[in-house]
């Protein structure tokens, strides 16, 4: 009896022994691909790695270096808080945001996000409006990081702005100073037509001309400049109007608001 006993402790001891040794090569292998993983950027994996050789029933060597390496993993491991609004700067919560394709959150609520380093591209999507993609570089010790999309048109109107110094601008400014210049002739004609009727007038009395020759000369210099008057100040007045129809007819830029698969924007438009 004693002998069966005997040899039934001496099994269930060598037993014992076979699970604690298959219990530290567990361990140990856990600490090897935690470190593999970390070397590739692999953070997460390696966090699940690290957690599963720092348990209790891991020899206390391979126990106390996983902590450790558990603690300068997540010294390193970027964090990032995403955030998006609609078209007129709302806050948008209902966004669905993957990472590489495959799912990360279902709503945005400004928690810091664990995300292993690398580049990455992100896709936000809400309800009626068309996605956004971000490609997005993260760097080890990146914390906090904060990266803003607008989902959605601008609602604001759109601006209409003066343009830029044109052509059309410069004609109607040299159309307008000629026209200028063409009324203050017309006005001078017109001064030394009326001096030369007068004069022509002062040659000859009610009853006889004794400076017959003069007054013909006087009149004709009278007809002339009346005439000179007369077109300066058609041509004047047209150069004149032509010279603002030039200028506010120019045309003017006006910013629109857009909507893009990337997001918002704004295009500029010439409009008369």
């Amino acid at each position: 009896m004693k002998t069966i006993v005997s040899t039934a402790l001496a099994v269930a001891t060598l037993l014992a022994s076979s699970a604690a040794r298959a219990d530290d090569a567990t361990c140990i292998a856990a600490s090897e691909e935690a470190l593999t993983l970390r070397q590739g950027g692999k953070l997460h994996d390696a966090l699940e790695r690290l957690a599963l050789c720092a348990d209790a029933a891991c020899p206390a060597e391979v126990k106390e270096e996983c902590a450790r390496r558990i603690t300068a993993v997540d010294a390193v491991m970027p964090t990032l808080i995403l955030a998006a609004k609609d078209g007129a700067g709302g806050d948008l919560s209902a966004v669905t945001v993957t990472m590489d394709g495959a799912p990360l959150v279902s709503t945005l609520d400004g928690r810091a996000l664990s995300v292993d380093p690398g580049e990455h591209t992100f896709r936000f999507e809400t309800r009626g409006q068309l996605p956004i993609e971000r490609k997005l570089v993260l760097r080890e010790s990146d914390k906090e990081r904060r990266e803003l999309v607008t989902i959605g048109a601008p609602v604001a109107p759109a601006v209409v702005r003066g343009g830029s110094w044109g052509t059309q601008k410069t004609l109607a400014v040299i159309s307008g100073g000629l026209g200028l210049v063409g009324i203050a002739l017309g006005a001078t004609f017109g001064a030394f037509a009326v001096s030369s009727q007068d004069q022509q007038h002062g040659d000859c009395g009610p009853s006889a001309c004794p400076h017959y020759l003069q007054s013909l000369t006087d009149y004709d210099y009278a007809q002339r400049n009346a005439t000179a008057s007369t077109i300066s100040f058609v041509a004047g007045g047209v150069l004149a109007a032509a010279g603002v129809v030039l200028w506010f007819t120019a045309p003017r830029v006006r910013i629109v608001p857009v909507a893009a698969a990337n997001g918002a924007g704004v295009t500029l438009a010439w409009v008369f």
